[in-house]
């Protein structure tokens, strides 16, 4: 398959909170199933979701979507490991959308904009921003950056490759949900204090 293709990093530990937050259920959804689904729906191409040891549970909420689930290994390494594991699989991609399990509110009209973007300038790199604030998912035409990204190491992920390659970046303002992700209880609060239901998986 051609196209864009979409790559959601969800090996992380949680360890803030405690338990695994990708399985925590909003308005009764899974986190993860939330973060995968807007890219589902926009038909660009492959939806692949990077899990870690706690694997068996991610692939449990994403049941009946379209996604591969590939399994980190390293995922002990850091974020980077994580897009080492999935350069593989995204071989064959025009671009690659990369996101992060945990920020389950990012729209799929947002999506298109990015791509939208991306086909209308020489930009290899679109980003996300809100409030001067950068946030996920990113688009890249993986291709010119696949050696840096084979030499990924540690939790910094793609931020070095964007930063180096500053010039090839184009900004796209977005809403908060390009920033809210779950990492600690007062976010928990902060969704109920919106009206949303919040339950452990």
């Amino acid at each position: 398959m051609t196209g864009i293709y979409s790559v959601i990093l969800a090996a992380g530990s949680s360890k803030r909170l405690g338990f695994n937050k990708l399985t925590l259920r909003i308005d009764s959804e899974p986190v993860i199933r939330r973060a995968a689904t807007p890219f589902v729906e926009a038909g660009l191409g492959e939806v692949i979701v990077v899990g870690g040891s706690d694997i068996a549970p991610v692939e449990a909420a994403l049941t009946g979507l379209n996604v591969r689930v590939v399994r980190n290994e390293n995922h002990r390494q850091g974020m980077s490991s994580s897009i080492k594991a999935v350069l593989p699989w995204i071989g064959g991609a025009e671009a690659v959308f990369f996101h992060l399990g945990d920020k389950p509110f990012v729209k799929k009209a947002f999506l298109a904009a990015m791509v939208e973007g991306y086909r209308d300038t020489d930009r290899r790199i679109i980003v996300p921003v809100h409030e001067g604030m950068k946030g996920h998912p990113v688009l890249m035409r993986c291709g010119p950056y696949r050696e840096e990204m084979e030499l990924l190491d540690g939790d910094r992920g793609l931020r070095e490759v964007i930063e180096k390659h500053s010039t090839d970046v184009l900004f796209i303002e977005g809403d908060e949900g390009i920033l809210f992700d779950i990492d600690t209880e007062e976010d928990l609060r902060v969704l109920r204090r919106r009206g949303y239901r919040v339950e452990k998986g």
